[in-house]
């Protein structure tokens, strides 16, 4: 059965110009990637295989966006989460074919998981960088490891600039110049704790799925 957790074929299949990334680090976080699962082999090209994680994605949302939603905003170190997200690659095998996955490949949770968070932020009709500096001003989310905490950091403190990262095309110059910005607050964010050290993709993953539990927790104190 086709399965879709996620992109770790990436670092396994380097695109053909390397291009230096900002956050140049190991991949994958093992604090983000507690769970495996097979999932359909991508393309080897980075983009290519990034673009077909994005069109999965936007067909998981549209034909699950309650499900999406309620794994989303899950503790991802929890068994719920990860069953969760494995839940959603299977009931949606249509998806899979649709975008032309096939096959079976061991990957992590995580790009799939800020595929998702890209897709859910993108249904509101009001700008992602309106919501965002709103929420900053808002109550904080709950942060489920040292890394997303810094996330979580990054994104209520500079909303703009994430607004700007998450609307840029995948895998592009544009990406890595946006996600480079962000170093300057994320060292911040860090603290005495050390360096924020992830890829482009770990990167832009924890920012989205950091930013969809934050306008979540306002909705949340919204609704109370």
């Amino acid at each position: 059965m086709i399965l879709a957790s996620l992109l770790l074929a990436l670092q396994a299949a380097p695109p053909a110009q390397q291009q230096p990334e900002p956050f140049p680090a190991p991949w994958p976080n093992p604090e983000r990637e507690m769970g495996r699962g097979d999932a359909p082999v991508v393309p080897e090209d980075e983009q290519k295989a990034r673009r077909t994680m994005a069109s999965f994605a936007e067909c998981v949302v549209a034909a699950s966006p309650a499900k999406v939603s309620d794994v989303l905003v899950r503790d991802f170190r929890t068994t719920e989460y990860r069953n969760g997200l494995r839940n959603l690659s299977r009931d949606n095998e249509g998806c899979a074919r649709k975008v032309g996955l096939s096959g079976r490949m061991r990957m992590g949770n995580l790009p799939f998981a800020g595929a998702l968070a890209e897709e859910m932020l993108e249904q509101d009709q009001e700008s992602l960088l309106k919501r965002l500096s709103m929420a900053a001003l808002g109550p904080a989310a709950a942060s489920y490891s040292w890394t997303d905490g810094v996330a979580m950091c990054i994104a209520r403190g500079a909303p703009h600039m994430v607004a700007a990262a998450l609307t840029t095309e995948v895998a592009s110059k544009e990406e890595r110049a946006a996600l480079a910005e962000l170093q300057p607050v994320a060292d911040i964010c860090s603290g005495e704790k050390g360096k924020l050290e992830a890829s482009a993709l770990g990167l832009r993953s924890m920012l989205a799925t950091a930013s969809y539990r934050l306008l979540a927790a306002q909705k949340v104190e919204n609704d109370a």
